[in-house]
């Protein structure tokens, strides 16, 4: 008889051949591979980054909700170490990624300087998931003089390493809300992650309601698309020459219809769905809205990153996001069934 392979086993060798393959274009195609490898990483930050921003709120304000989707955060909160090791090739092939970073950079910009505030940042994240799972109580409160400093240590981190990771893919290009623009879409990234394993009950076996979970979803989409929205009207109207070439260049070469895309789905279906209670409360309803917004994510974090590598779109980076991806996956569901959220009705 045939053994067949476990989900958790498929993603272990999923990872180890997609890597694989980018190792072996990175040997003839070293700037592609890095490239690609960084876009593939700034979207797997977001879930375990995005999952210890929630974990943390929940700490301080209570509700049924953070019980709810404890599964899905404490999950992503176990892969946060492979941030750590998927940060080597970034910093490794940061001269292929960053046009300063060939030169070795300046001021801020000084290579060595940028490396050890990436390592500080992905260092920091891991010490404090430790410190609130080691601290969280069962009903996932977390001391305050714990969680706030916490918190707003999380809060400059964040916008720091987008400014750091993406926003100097072009050093001229400057956007003083683009990092809390990169933050609120990891938070919505867990939150959606978070959604899709709760509402699927033959999973987990969950039968709690999502209503709540699902508004908190519905006020990150629109916190989201309101700072979209007004981060294109501040650089537009400006008109600036500086400024205007980083959306021209993500509105051509087929670039334009990404963008439609993620406004489509990361915003009108989630907000037409979620908006209504009785399709809140539908399991269905919610893991398509959730879906929707996951999938858009990954389009958006690829708009924001390609577009300044100077070439288009390819099978490196579409491989490199399926290696990381498949190891997030082993590390991060390899205990989900025995994590089924505790009694509690999230609509409270």
């Amino acid at each position: 008889m045939r053994r067949r392979f476990s989900p958790v086993e498929i993603c272990l060798g999923a990872a180890v051949v997609a890597c694989a393959i980018v190792a072996l274009i990175a040997v003839r195609h070293v700037g592609v591979a890095a490239q690609a490898w960084l876009a593939a990483y700034l979207f797997w930050v977001g879930p375990p980054v995005g999952a210890l921003y929630l974990v943390l709120v929940h700490g301080l304000t209570g509700g049924a909700w953070g019980l709810t989707l404890r599964p899905g955060l404490a999950a992503m909160l176990r892969a946060m170490p492979l941030l750590a090791l998927f940060l080597v090739p970034v910093l490794l092939g940061a001269r292929h990624i960053y046009p300063w970073a060939a030169s070795g950079g300046r001021d801020w910009l000084y290579l060595p300087f940028f490396a050890a505030r990436a390592v500080v940042y992905v260092v920091l994240w891991n010490v404090i998931a430790v410190g609130a799972m080691r601290r969280v109580r069962p009903d996932g409160w977390l001391p305050p003089g714990f969680a706030w400093p916490a918190l707003i240590l999380l809060f400059a981190s964040t916008t720091l390493a987008a400014f750091d990771w993406l926003m100097t893919l072009e050093p001229g290009w400057t956007s003083t809300i683009f990092g809390l623009l990169v933050s609120s879409a990891w938070v919505l990234s867990a939150l959606s992650g978070a959604l899709v394993i709760a509402a699927w009950p033959r999973v987990l076996g969950m039968t709690e309601p999502l209503d709540a979970p699902a508004r908190i979803l519905l006020a990150l989409v629109l916190l989201w698309a309101y700072l979209s929205v007004i981060q294109l009207v501040v650089v537009w109207e400006s008109d600036l020459s500086h400024e205007i070439p980083w959306y021209l260049r993500r509105s051509a070469g087929g670039w334009e219809w990404v963008a439609l895309t993620v406004a489509a789905f990361q915003f009108v279906v989630p907000f037409l769905v979620l908006m209504w209670r009785k399709l809140r409360q539908s399991r269905k309803a919610v893991l398509a809205a959730a879906s929707s917004v996951l999938v858009a994510h990954l389009a958006e974090t690829w708009w924001l990153a390609v577009p300044d590598f100077g070439r288009a779109f390819g099978w490196a980076d579409a491989l490199a996001f399926i290696g990381m991806g498949a190891a997030f996956l082993f590390v991060a569901g390899r205990d989900l069934d025995p994590l089924a959220a505790r009694p509690g009705h999230a609509g409270d």
